[in-house]
Parts: structure tokens; sequence; C-alpha cells
């Protein structure tokens, strides 16, 4: 279950305002390689182009920093490519926090500056039915621990939808939460005119339809009005799954209630409080709509998408082979069947025998280390982390209000 990739963080020119400190040029690059943790040290507390600070900000979920820089950024731009990057980081911002209306307002802004962009059509087209929806809100409750179901694929949470009680597995890297169009009749939920297509990391695409769930209750906390996508019943793993399994937690969900914590023996507990880290702590960042984790190996710091819906396991990109050579050449190469939106592929790999990454404070053994080439992955991150190296914890924490990730 992979990322839909229908917008991405802009890549153009710089904000018009005057930068002191870090030279422009240096943060440009960190801001068009998604180095996040980079440029956010690299800025500090100096002052810099609003585009930056906006950038930063919602790359660790100051939402409202964000929203405020990134406005007076599309304001102070040189020209409409540069105001496009500040408008695309806000529909990412607005599509983490299931602003859907907002999301679809700002894509208007965005296509009316550069009418010749098919991408930005795309979007339109696909959350056009967005338009008049009511922005997803969230009500915490008293955020009490309860059964769920952990495994080394995934962790699935019962929810109330409509009413009704189904068991969804929980998907950091999908952008909304979905389900299939079965479950969609089941809830009694209405699809809307209209499709899109999603893509995975491995390339996969399937279309889509949009549609609402007006009441979506996880432990004693209730969400109202929550964007969702619905895909065709043939789509994995929705396809293989019994009625009320076939649906997918997305991480806007989670990060409404500010964070979740699960226990290998079945107990799970939404909300921040449930960690003790201090922001300066932060080993989580999101990048767009998907979140990053920053974890180590030998001393070096490596970016990975935390993708807890990935039913293929732990992969290694292409920027980990160029980066770390020495490692990549001690792995023999082979063929890795991955399961993916669209169907299954047979993929070349490189498979090394085993690395150990420090997680969330703690070592985990990656063992076979998989190096997947194109189309498989991105340029941007070392790789992608997934629920076989995170369930050798028997804690796992992630909170949203510090942006850590704790696996103990």
């Amino acid at each position: 279950m992979k990322h839909l990739l229908v917008l991405a963080v802009g890549l153009g020119m710089l904000s018009g305002v005057a930068a002191r400190g870090p030279s422009r040029g240096s943060l440009q690059a960190l801001f068009e390689g998604h180095r996040w943790f980079e440029l956010r040290d690299a800025i500090g507390g100096q002052t810099a182009p609003a585009l930056y600070l906006g950038a930063v900000a919602s790359a660790f979920n100051q939402t409202s920093e964000a929203e405020k820089h990134l406005r007076r950024a599309v304001r102070e731009a040189a020209d409409a490519e540069g105001a496009n990057d500040a408008r695309e980081a806000l529909a990412n911002l607005y599509m983490r926090l299931g602003r859907s209306a907002d999301l679809v307002r700002i894509i208007d802004d965005a296509l009316a500056a550069a009418p010749g962009r098919s991408d930005l059509r795309n979007a339109l087209k696909s959350f056009e039915s967005f338009r008049r929806a009511p922005n997803q809100t969230a009500r915490a409750g008293r955020r009490r621990p309860f059964q769920c179901t952990v495994r080394d694929d995934g962790v699935r949470l019962p929810l109330v939808v409509n009413g009704k009680s189904v068991e969804w597995l929980f998907d950091t890297a999908f952008s909304h939460s979905a389900m299939s169009e079965s479950e969609a009749r089941l809830l009694g939920i209405g699809l809307h005119v209209g499709t899109g297509a999603a893509e995975d990391f491995a390339g996969g695409s399937t279309p889509f339809r949009t549609a609402v769930a007006a009441r979506v209750a996880v432990g004693d906390a209730e969400l109202r009005n929550v964007p969702v996508l619905v895909f065709p019943d043939s789509q994995p793993p929705w396809s293989d799954e019994a009625p009320g399994k076939r649906g997918t937690v997305a991480l806007p969900v989670v990060l409404a209630l500010e964070g979740i914590r699960w226990t290998r023996d079945g107990t799970c507990q939404t909300g921040p409080s449930v960690s003790r880290a201090r922001s300066a702590d932060a080993n989580l960042a999101f990048d767009g709509a998907s979140p990053l984790t920053r974890v180590q190996m030998s001393g070096h710091h490596l970016d990975f998408v935390l993708d807890t819906g990935n039913q293929s396991g732990t992969q290694l990109w292409e920027r980990f082979a160029r980066e770390f050579p020495e490692v990549a050449n001690t792995g023999r190469k082979a063929t890795k069947r991955l399961h993916q939106i669209g169907g299954s592929t047979e993929q070349e790999i490189v498979a090394i025998p085993e690395i150990i990454l420090r997680i969330g404070g703690y070592d985990r053994v990656l063992r076979p280390a998989n190096i997947f080439s194109k189309p498989v992955g991105n340029d941007l991150q070392h790789g992608l982390l997934g629920m076989d190296v995170l369930s050798q914890a028997s804690e796992v924490v992630l909170d949203f209000r510090t942006m850590s990730l704790s696996a103990r």
C-alpha cells in the first residue's frame, strides 16, 4: 500500500525575500533535495526566505507557522513559479491535515498561475469533488488504551465507521484513508463523481474515486468528515481481505490525534502524551504527504520513508547504493516480488547479508538488506522503513507533537 503521488513539494524558484546567514545557494540545494533535517539545521534561528521557513515548519508539523510563512512566500515571490512552489507546499500541508476544501482552493490558485501544467490539472480532477466538503475535525477523547492487532506485516486498528465496526490496516505512507468499493457500500459511504490515479513507490498505478466518511471512531477518539479514497475491489491487499477489513487508516487520521503507540502484545493508544520525547529529539519529518524518519548506520544519518503498511518489507534505494558503495558491493544480485497498487511485480535487487540500523534509540537488524533500483523508490531518500524492522520492537511510539519515533 503506497503513498498517493499526486502532488509533490515544488522544486522551482526561491521566494523573493532577501536572505541573511546561510547562502541562498546552499538553502536552495537542501530545499530541492528535500533535506529537511539539514535545512532546519542550516537555518537555525537566522533569517531566511519565507519559502524555506515555511517548508521547514511544515516538515516538522508546526502548522500555523508553516501556513503563515508559505502564504507570505506566495505574496512575495518574484514570479509565478516561485509562488507555486509555496502553493504546492501548502497543498501538501492541507492534504496531511484533511483540509480537503482548502486543498482544492490552493490547486485552483496554482493552476491559474500556471495553466499549462498537466500535473495540476490532474490533481484538480482527482480532488474536485472535495471542493464543498467540510474539513476533517477530531475530538481526542480520554486517550485510553485499546486492543489492536499487531503482526510482523502491520498494525490493524479497530474502528467504528458510520456506526459499523471494522478493522483496518494502519498505513503511514498513504496520503488518505482508503477502502475498497464493497467496503464503502457496506459502510453506506456514497462515492463522488470523478476519478484520480494513485501511484506507489514501485511504479504501480490504479484509479480511485473520492468520498467522505462522516464519522470515524478510534478508541475513544472521534473524527468527522474524514476524506477517503475508494479503490476497485480487485486491488491488493483488499482483494484478499474479508468484509470489514478492506480498508486502510492513513496518516491524516492519526496525525489529527497527535500520535499513536502500539505494543507487540496488541495494545494501542492514541495521543502525544504517550511519549516523553522532547522537540529537540525530533527524528520524524514530513516530505510532502509522506512521513520520514532519520536513522543511523555506523554513525551516518539516513532518511527513510516511514511505511507501516508496506507488505514487502524494508527497502534500500539508489541513494543508499550511491552513498555507501562499500556496503552495496557486499551484496549479490537476486530478485524479489513486490505486492503493490496495480498488482505484483518481480524486481531485480542487490541483497546484502545484513546491516544494523539504529531506529528510535535502539539497534535493529535488517537481514537481508535489499537494494532496489528504479522504478522502485526515489532519489531523495535512502529507502523505506517497514514493519519487518519495527516489529522487532516491543513498543513503538509515534509522537507528532514532538515529531519523534521511539522503538524500544
